[in-house]
């Protein structure tokens, strides 16, 4: 009800002044004011292909009867913002968006752990992010994988996310045994990046840009292979990262 509310109250307001008034600073801060981050925000507009965009081509098309989905921090006021693609509903995201050099997107969901977490929380080393949902027969089948990666990688940070609610997450690792930190309810977050094929697998550098992804992982069946396979990733993902100044 809250998002039914934001958009009409933004086109209110696009309504109130010709289209080409959507270039003037005072409309942007009306409509940031609506998404209540605060003061100081830093925002980044995000066509439906994932595309950056100004805020006056945004407003024009989400004018359009257009929707997006948003990933935020409400501490950091940061926020982006995706438009969906036409006639695209919650969990109906664009293709996939973020490759290697991109900023991941802010963030700030619920763990299992009982605390909410963000992005900053995870900068400073390298961090593996795994996407699932409970009925995903490849995400079972890599949960064993994943674990004995971890197991091998004190190093480093990992977090499974998924659009799905804490209980329907917390069974999810109840029947499979995943041991690693697990953020749910963030379908913003799914939307906004477009992942729409699931697991995928993504490695953030210390910093918190994109230095690699796997979409849709399909490994092979023999579990040491498996193992092998992700490491071979990892560490391409890494010294590629690392190349370019990572």
């Amino acid at each position: 009800m809250r998002y039914v509310l934001l958009l009409a109250s933004l086109f209110a307001l696009l309504q109130v002044a010709p289209l080409h008034a959507a270039t003037t600073s005072g409309e942007e801060t009306r409509f940031l004011a609506l998404l209540q981050l605060g003061t100081r925000v830093h925002i980044r507009y995000l066509d439906a292909n994932g595309k950056p965009l100004d805020y006056a081509a945004f407003a024009q098309q989400l004018h359009q009867r257009r929707s997006y989905s948003m990933t935020r921090d409400s501490r950091t006021g940061s926020a982006v913002l995706r438009l969906r693609p036409a006639g695209a509903h919650a969990g109906e995201p664009g293709r996939f968006a973020f490759g290697r050099g991109d900023a991941f997107p802010p963030f700030e969901l619920p763990s299992l752990r009982g605390d909410v977490q963000r992005l900053g929380d995870f900068h400073g080393r390298y961090t593996l992010v795994s996407f699932f949902f409970a009925e995903c027969a490849p995400c079972i089948a890599e949960v064993p994988t994943l674990n004995a990666y971890a197991r091998k990688h004190g190093e480093m940070n990992f977090v499974a996310v998924t659009f799905e609610d804490g209980d329907t997450a917390q069974d999810f690792v109840n029947r499979h045994g995943l041991t690693w930190n697990v953020l749910h309810d963030g379908q913003g977050l799914t939307d906004t990046l477009g992942v729409g094929i699931y697991p995928t697998l993504m490695l953030l550098d210390p910093s918190g840009r994109v230095a690699g992804a796997a979409v849709g992982t399909s490994m092979d069946e023999e579990p040491a292979r498996r193992l092998a396979e992700l490491e071979g990733w990892i560490e391409q993902w890494k010294y590629v990262s690392s190349a370019h100044g990572g």
